[in-house]
């Protein structure tokens, strides 16, 4: 996957799964997945923070989702999807359907408040988030 330092640990990191163009569909049918689409880092330079937020949403809300990250190489099909336009995006999809996206980079309180509301939607509690 092409990127930055900080997207290459988050690929490296336990529980987050690259997607790429085949499987995609077969890899978020099961269960809830965060999957964060990074377009290209060196047009869009919130993409690292983001990288370095997605673990720490994954502990905060541990248990509720699995994580993933778009090849940006091979995200175009997949974005339009999922109505990405914004990058970077981390987009909640359960069981294959879309329930929500954040766009850009947000505070730790808004990533909270957000993720937490998807969750609910699908009836998987947030209430064991990790306080500000």
């Amino acid at each position: 996957m092409a990127g930055s330092a900080a997207l290459a640990r988050l690929a490296a990191a336990e529980g987050v799964r690259e997607l790429g163009g085949d499987g995609l569909e077969a890899a978020l049918a099961e269960g809830s997945t965060l999957v964060l689409f990074t377009g290209d880092p060196a047009r869009h330079r919130e993409i690292d923070d983001v990288a370095v937020i997605v673990p720490e949403l994954a502990k905060a809300f541990a248990g509720r989702f699995r994580c993933a990250m778009v090849d940006p190489d091979r995200e175009r099909a997949a974005a339009a999807r999922f109505g990405v336009v914004v990058r970077p995006t981390l987009v909640l999809v359960h069981e294959g359907a879309m329930i929500g996206s954040v766009a850009r980079m947000r505070s730790w309180a808004e990533y909270l408040e957000a993720i937490g509301g998807m969750l609910d939607r699908i009836g998987a509690p947030a209430a064991a988030a990790m306080e500000a």
